[in-house]
Order: structure tokens, then sequence, then C-alpha cells
């Protein structure tokens, strides 16, 4: 979790950093969308990584309710890992998501600034 909120700070200092410029331009317009979508990806892994922590929990508990036999249902465990399963490979994806989106940026940028470079 400390890596999506890592990320996502560095994502939120780069929207006030390009917020803060008053032109209207299209690569201003183009570049806050590319950043919206990274936003909404690392916000979506925080959902289900914090859900599939969640669900991890209700499962230990529910083992722990089953040795001290307080009632033990099988189903339940099934549900919570399986929840916890499920929500942390969504996670994952929407990370990974994040990760493609923010590579593919920079190697534009790099695209984009290389005849530059050469002019030098």
């Amino acid at each position: 979790m400390s890596v999506y909120a890592t990320r996502l700070g560095r994502v939120s200092d780069r929207v006030n950093e390009v917020g803060d410029k008053d032109e209207q331009s299209e690569a201003r317009r183009t570049q806050l969308a590319y950043l919206r979508r990274r936003t909404l990806a690392l916000e979506i892994a925080v959902g289900l990584g914090t859900l599939a922590a969640i669900c991890t929990g209700c499962a230990i508990l529910n083992l722990l309710a089953g040795a001290l036999a307080f009632g033990f249902r099988e189903e339940n465990l099934f549900w919570f890992f399986g929840g916890a399963i499920v929500s942390l490979i969504g996670s994952l994806v929407a990370f990974l998501f994040e990760m493609l989106a923010a590579g593919r940026n920079m190697l534009r940028q790099m695209r984009s600034d290389k005849p530059t470079l050469e002019g030098d």
C-alpha cells in the first residue's frame, strides 16, 4: 500500500505542477487527462488492496472463531479468502495499468525531446 500511496503522491504533485500553469494548450489538456487516468488506476489499486486486506483479516478471525469453538463456517472462509485473492489480483492489475501508462508516457516524452537533444 505504501508503494501505491507514494506513486499517488507523485501524480498529485505533477497534477499541481501542470495545473498551476496559466496556458490553456492542447498539450496541457492531454497531460491532465493522462494524469487523471493514472490517478483513477491508483485509486482502484488502493481500494482493492484495502479490500484484500480486510477480507484476509476476516478470514483469520473466522479461523480464530473456529479454533475457540465460537462457531466456524467453512463457507465464510471460502468467501473471505476468495475475496482477498480476487481483490489482490485486481489491485495488482490496476497498478500494472498505471505503470504501463507511466512508462508509455516517458517513452513518448523521450521521442518528442530526441530531435531537440540531437540538435544541441
